[in-house]
């Protein structure tokens, strides 16, 4: 029986265009990992299995960048700068109405399961690389977002997003 490295194998060692189906969590999950790691049988299942953990708890949330409003382009801080979705289902609905060709990235979401509002970080405010893993950081509370701050980027701004259900 196959298990999900090996569909995580299949996929990369076809050309684009003739890969199977790939679960974007599998996907997500294997790319979270270093380089090296991705073709490494135990590597890959614990961190499929790591990700729908924090999934069935809560902690994950599922990032769009809107950044653009009529070619001007939004900042951090901005209240559409970014969606932030409790769950791919819920980024689907709102795309089916808003953007039918948007992408959503899911982030781990630090500090316990997401509550109405999640705290985002973002180290480079001029960065764009929405599903790079390193690219935000979101925090279940304003409390762990800080305690975060003070241990590792004193001085950085955390700024509150509302989570779509």
């Amino acid at each position: 029986m196959a298990d999900t490295f090996d569909r995580w194998i299949e996929w990369a060692n076809n050309p684009p265009g003739q890969r199977p189906g790939l679960p974007s969590d599998v996907h997500a999950s294997v790319i979270s990992l270093d380089k090296e790691d991705r073709t490494d049988r135990q590597k890959v299942n614990a961190a499929v299995e790591h990700r729908a953990e924090l999934r069935r708890t809560g902690r994950t949330a599922w990032i769009y960048l809107n950044d653009f409003d009529r070619g001007t382009q939004r900042s951090i801080g901005d209240p559409e700068w970014v969606k932030v979705f409790a769950s791919a289902e819920a980024a689907d609905r709102w795309f089916d109405t808003h953007d039918p060709e948007g992408v959503a990235w899911e982030y781990e979401i630090e500090g316990g399961p997401r509550h109405a509002s999640v705290w985002i970080f973002l180290a480079d405010g001029g960065s764009r690389q929405v599903g790079d893993p390193a690219w935000i950081k979101l925090f279940a509370s304003h409390k762990s977002a800080q305690n975060w701050l003070e241990q590792n980027a004193r001085g950085g701004k955390i700024w509150e997003y509302p989570v779509e259900e």
